[in-house]
């Protein structure tokens, strides 16, 4: 074996593990955008050892040719096992590369969204596929100060499990056909074309486990994964479920953890309907204790090792590995109102004139599919049903508003197919994204039928891609299954390249079903895709979305209230959306979430969306959440430069700021919004008190303004219209007054809200909103310091001059939380000093 080793920076290594005399083949580097930085190290041969030594880490490569990084200090990040570590090139079964690690007293996140609930991956079976509801993303962070990018893109498993549980009888799967519920207006395309009545045979079996050791078991089911789209997926150990799917757009496999004790019978039910295959249910033991990363394609091992303080530190450098997130137009962290859907140009605009009409704010306004003619798939508007787009457009533009349209990566349009030149992918009708010339036909595809009538945004659905069933199939880079899981990267760099290349002065905002390492790069933001409306796939999309964004990629969202709602739009949970109070007050918890979500954005299938079509309470919270999350838009945009400028978060979890805190390591329905703003969800119905772990140090509670020590699990009033929001001692907020759009003019001071208890300080950002010019230094920054000792407030001027502040003097109300002092200052460019 040879083993390469790059220093790319101080904090990052690359590893390449080849066999001697094997034949390799290339694929492009779609990832990694950093060229090895000249950096001090050195190299000491000691015994039977080498190490490599750079400022931040040392790499120790052994004899039996493991290695192990240790931090600057000598202290042990990670280290390779043999064990689960291989090659096998021509491997006709099975993967045919491993790497395994040791793991140790940590946890970890990341590898990108999955709707399992579970926050810590660690011993945790995780298969690395794209599916509509999980992004598979080969970055991993752990608590102890490192992160691993696994560089292969083909399907990938991460701890792979090692046991299989045995039932006594396979079972019998229903050979029946499936009982299609055919749409109205024959739309073939129509998401309930694909909706199946329960499977009379269940295809139940059970048997009885009984576990050797006590502790933690991780459990992972294989399923069907030829042409499944619904049906029960249910795995139970004495009557707790384990794994439970009964979504539409299943994936293979499913992960779950119990703890369970040594000795004791556990009786294991199995449940797959629907599936062609009768499924398999597999497991590790709790003394499994390794992270292991094993690939179906690949002649070579090859990761990078990433060092870093803290997890904050590891996603930074993950960031200059792969690519910072660059700004998003300041109207995209408002609100989004979206569903599915406008069915013709009269009826998108006169839903966008009644929200403002009823001074409802909202930024964006989104058009889903069927715009185009029946019959086709691609961008091209249907003349009977969108008479003038373009008027459309500018319509919208009066109203001070953006329009963001529906595209996927496959065309059913042979008009446009033969006008583009657009290649497929062999046996499927996606476009073959890894072709150059491809990627800028299929731009150009969209720029003339979308960007030059005025369109602001794309919505890239079904970037998995979802209709690519065949693996062994070839594309422009050889066969799809070496590298079946980066096609929504090179969609949404295709979007971002040409947008960037045609309209220099507008910024990119893509959404996207799909997601890949590097993607935060191009300008997207990734959702989790047709998730159901209920209580417990609610409170997965915390916990998704949390991994998501520790995989380096910071924008994320989701569909507000599920996107299947009710009875009519193939959820038999709820009978009408609208009238059906549990619903309704789902839709309100969710609509919480949403609100401190990195984008803000509503959305169901055959829906009206519109928060007056609910409750007047549902009416008034959603009032009230969208008032405040435009109040907070000063904070929300500075806390958004601060992840272009320095690779924060703006959505993370707890352990994101206390790794060393065990308490927060698995905790899944709190997060924070920002650096300072910690907020925490009810998922359950009914339920109007909340247990929220406070992290040390002191906290205010946003609502109340009450202060509380942390270091403690406390009970917080959660009624029907609020979620429990705590702020850290030693905070500066900035919030601005009541506004109908992100970009709105106003007279009015914004409010500087200082929560005193520690020394603060906070830089206020601006920029013209719109454009890439803050990459040329054009934009400007005030900074806010506050010192506790004496209680006294310093306003001075930062970078950068695009705020005239001494012709526009801007005023600034500052409030010291917990007392009664409140001091306006207009800030003329000069600094400013005084005492609460």
């Amino acid at each position: 074996m040879t083993i390469r080793i790059e220093i790319v920076d101080e904090s990052i290594i690359h590893i390449e593990k080849e066999l001697v005399g094997i034949a390799k083949y290339e694929i492009p580097d779609y990832v990694t955008i950093l060229d090895p930085q000249d950096v001090d190290w050195s190299m000491v041969e000691h015994n039977d050892q080498l190490a490599i030594i750079t400022n931040k880490v040392r790499v120790i490569v052994k004899s039996d040719g493991t290695i192990e990084y240790q931090d600057s200090k000598g202290e042990t990040l990670l280290a390779e096992t043999r064990a689960l570590s291989y090659i096998k090139p021509d491997a006709q079964v099975g993967n045919r590369v491993s790497q395994a690690f040791e793991a140790g007293d940590e946890a970890l996140y990341g590898l990108g969204q999955f709707q399992s609930g579970i926050m810590n991956w660690k011993n945790v079976p995780v298969r690395l596929q794209q599916y509509n509801q999980e992004i598979a993303i080969p970055f991993l962070v752990s608590t102890k100060g490192y992160g691993i990018y696994w560089h292969n893109y083909s399907l990938t498993d991460v701890n792979e499990p090692q046991n299989e549980i045995s039932f006594g009888a396979l079972g019998t799967v229903n050979g029946a056909e499936d009982d299609h519920v055919v749409p109205e207006d024959g739309e073939k395309e129509n998401v309930a074309a694909y909706a199946i009545k329960k499977n009379v045979d269940k295809n139940i079996r059970e048997t009885i486990f009984t576990p050797t050791q006590t502790g933690e078991y991780t459990f992972e089911v294989l399923s069907d994964h030829n042409g499944r789209m619904r049906g029960e997926v249910n795995l139970s150990i004495d009557g707790d479920d384990i794994v439970n799917y009964s979504t539409i757009w299943m994936p293979r496999r499913y992960a779950g953890k119990k703890y369970l004790e040594a000795g004791k019978s556990y009786k294991v039910v199995f449940q797959n309907t629907g599936a062609k295959i009768p499924g398999r249910v597999f497991y590790n033991e709790p003394d499994y204790n390794k992270t292991v990363f094993s690939s179906s394609q690949g002649n070579r091992v090859d990761y990078y090792v990433v060092q870093g303080e803290n997890p904050a530190e590891v996603i930074a450098q993950y960031q200059k590995l792969t690519g910072k997130a660059p700004l998003f137009p300041k109207s995209a962290y408002g609100f989004w109102q979206c569903r599915e859907r406008y069915h013709n140009q009269k009826e998108l605009l006169e839903n966008a004139h009644e929200m403002r009409k009823r001074k409802i704010p909202f930024d964006n306004i989104v058009q889903d599919w069927f715009y185009w003619p029946k019959g086709t798939k691609g961008p091209e508007w249907d003349r009977k049903k969108y008479p003038n787009p373009k008027a459309m457009v500018d319509e919208l533009k009066d109203l001070n508003l953006k329009l963001m349209v529906s595209v996927w990566p496959e065309v059913k349009n042979t008009k446009l197919e033969e006008k583009y030149e657009l290649a497929k992918i062999e046996s499927s009708n996606y476009v073959d994204i890894y072709d150059p010339e491809i990627r800028e036909r299929f731009y150009r595809m969209l720029s003339d039928s979308m960007f030059h009538l005025g369109v602001n945004s794309i919505w890239l659905d079904g970037t998995e891609p979802e209709g690519v069933t065949n693996s062994k199939v070839n594309t422009a880079i050889g066969p799809y299954e070496r590298v079946q899981n980066p096609y929504s990267l090179e969609v949404t760099r295709a979007m971002y390249e040409g947008r960037r290349k045609e309209f220099p002065n507008e910024r990119v905002f893509n959404l996207t079903r799909s997601a890949y390492a590097g993607q935060q790069r191009y300008g997207a933001t990734s959702w989790s895709g047709d998730v159901e409306a209920s209580w417990e796939q609610f409170s997965e999309q915390i916990a998704a979305g949390l991994n998501f964004t520790m995989a380096g990629i910071p924008y994320w969202t989701h569909d507000i209230g599920g996107f299947f709602r009710d009875s009519k739009s193939i959820n038999a949970t709820y009978d009408s959306q609208y009238t059906n109070s549990e619903y309704i007050e789902l839709l309100t918890r969710w609509f919480q979430f949403g609100t401190f979500s990195p984008v803000f954005r509503i959305h169901g299938y055959v829906s009206e969306t519109e928060i007056w079509r609910y409750s007047q309470e549902f009416e008034e919270m959603a009032r009230k959440f969208i008032d405040l999350r435009y109040q907070l838009m000063p904070y929300i945009y500075s806390e958004a430069w601060k992840v272009t400028n320095e690779s924060h978060l703006l959505m993370s979890p707890l352990v994101y700021y206390f790794p060393e805190d065990k308490n927060t390591w698995g905790i899944k329905d709190q997060l924070f919004f920002g650096e300072s703003m910690m907020v925490s969800f009810v998922t359950e119905y009914k339920q109007r008190t909340k247990d929220v772990y406070l992290p040390e140090g002191d906290w205010y509670n946003f609502w109340t303004n009450e202060k509380v020590k942390g270091n403690v699990t406390m009970t917080v009033e959660a009624p029907f219209n609020s979620t429990p929001i705590f702020i850290k001692a030693g905070s500066i907020i900035p919030m601005g007054p009541k506004i109908q759009y992100a970009t709105q003019e106003t007279d009015e001071p914004t409010c500087i809200k200082i929560y005193p208890g520690k020394d603060a300080s906070y830089t206020l950002y601006f920029d013209d909103s719109e454009s890439y010019d803050y990459e040329n230094g054009v934009f400007a920054e005030l900074l806010i310091s506050y010192s506790e000792s004496d209680k006294s407030v310093k306003i001075e001027k930062g970078r950068g001059n695009y705020v005239d502040f001494q012709g526009n003097p801007m005023p600034l109300m500052m409030e010291l939380v917990g007392s009664d002092k409140e001091h306006q200052v207009f800030f003329k460019g000069k600094g400013i000093e005084f005492n609460f």
